[in-house]
């Protein structure tokens, strides 16, 4: 089916606000793995406790428990899959977030700081194009005249 202004509603109405909301939710997820890359959060240990397989391949779930113990989380997957056997342990960093992350931060930050910036670029495109440019219009415009 076509319509005549299909690309310009795709753009101001899907594409663009589907931008934001991408380019927030990886700021979410870029945050825990910047934290841990800079060196911040709890060191311990993971451990996995089971291995989830489906059609992209495996993953495993574990438990993290820190060096001092005081913080124990369990069903956290490790960012960088270390493929372990049930029950091997490998030492670990938390932040906070929904992963834990090896020792250093692993590479997880870099992909997700390479998504931040393409969504970023894409949002800065899409508020050029549509919210800016249309406001610059109306204002631009001269004012209906009042009939009375």
């Amino acid at each position: 089916m076509y319509f005549p202004g299909w690309r310009r509603f795709w753009w101001r109405y899907i594409a663009g606000p589907g931008a934001v909301v991408v380019f927030v939710a990886l700021i979410v997820l870029t945050v825990p793995a910047l934290s841990a890359h800079s060196g911040h959060g709890r060191r311990g240990h993971w451990t996995a406790t089971n291995i989830l397989c489906g059609r992209s391949g495996c993953n495993e779930i574990g438990t993290f428990l820190s060096a001092d113990g005081s913080d124990t989380r369990t069903r956290i997957s490790m960012s960088t899959s270390p493929n372990l056997e049930i029950g091997q342990a490998v030492p670990a960093v938390d932040t906070g977030g929904d992963e834990v992350y090896p020792p250093g931060g692993g590479d997880a930050w870099w992909h997700d700081l390479v998504g931040v910036i393409a969504a970023g670029l894409a949002c800065a495109g899409w508020l050029w194009t549509f919210p800016v440019r249309v406001l610059r219009q109306r204002r631009l415009k001269p004012p209906d005249p009042v009939v009375s």
